[in-house]
């Protein structure tokens, strides 16, 4: 496939999370006909292909973590012959009425990685929350060189034309902050594509003592590269 055509597919990690995915599928459906995968990351909540019609749907037999989710999802998704995949959170915090924006964005630069930008100054989100994401941001800007205004979101469009961009030891979260690293290596362009800020009180999988760790491991790991 010639670099320049963009054959997107949606992709949609989940971890017992059927209900919320389930409403977002129906969201995504009245605004977009892209096809869609669900990676499902070893839920025991009842979630089957049965409750997703026409969609590609692969599991995990047993929970891995979100980057090792993304990471299979990425290599079904290349190997089917899509060009891109464009990732949302299973849990309703990213609105599907941003998918033709990214898609839009992914046209104009098809070799860019395409991510959503939250207002992390003003956002309603919670306070701890809103504090690790501002300062591992700026950790993470000043050791890649790009500007990075989001490092924790996950409503991202990952060109899929070179595997090392996924390429990442890091099963759990810390994926999405080592694909900044994969960024810098490749000289990749980054866009920064504005979403809102949507919280709820749908639960967290984060746990933020061991994933501040978590951070600062793969942090220092970017060094051995």
């Amino acid at each position: 496939m010639s670099p320049n055509i963009v054959h997107p597919i949606i992709v949609i990690p989940v971890f017992n999370g059927r209900d919320s995915l389930i409403k977002l599928l129906e969201h995504i459906r009245v605004v977009s006909e892209l096809p869609v995968m669900i990676l499902d990351d070893g839920s025991n909540d009842g979630l089957s292909e049965t409750d997703l019609p026409d969609m590609i749907y692969l599991r995990h037999a047993a929970n891995r973590g979100k980057g090792a989710a993304l990471r299979s999802a990425f290599e079904a998704c290349h190997g089917l012959g899509y060009s891109h995949a464009l990732t949302l959170d299973a849990d309703g915090q990213h609105t599907p009425d941003m998918i033709n924006s990214f898609i839009a964005q992914a046209k104009q630069a098809p070799g860019a990685l395409v991510v959503g930008n939250r207002d992390l100054l003003t956002a309603e989100m919670p306070f701890l929350r809103q504090l690790s994401n501002n300062i591992t941001s700026l950790i993470i800007s000043l050791r890649t060189g790009y500007l990075i205004r989001d490092v924790q979101v996950g409503y991202r469009c990952y060109p899929l034309s070179d595997s090392r961009l996924w390429y990442s030891i890091e099963d759990g979260f810390q994926f999405e902050t080592d694909i900044f690293f994969n960024v810098r290596k490749l000289k990749m362009q980054l866009i920064w594509q504005p979403i809102p800020v949507i919280y709820g009180n749908e639960e967290s999988h984060m746990d933020y003592v061991l994933d501040t760790l978590r951070f600062v491991r793969t942090f220092f790991r970017s060094y051995q590269c």
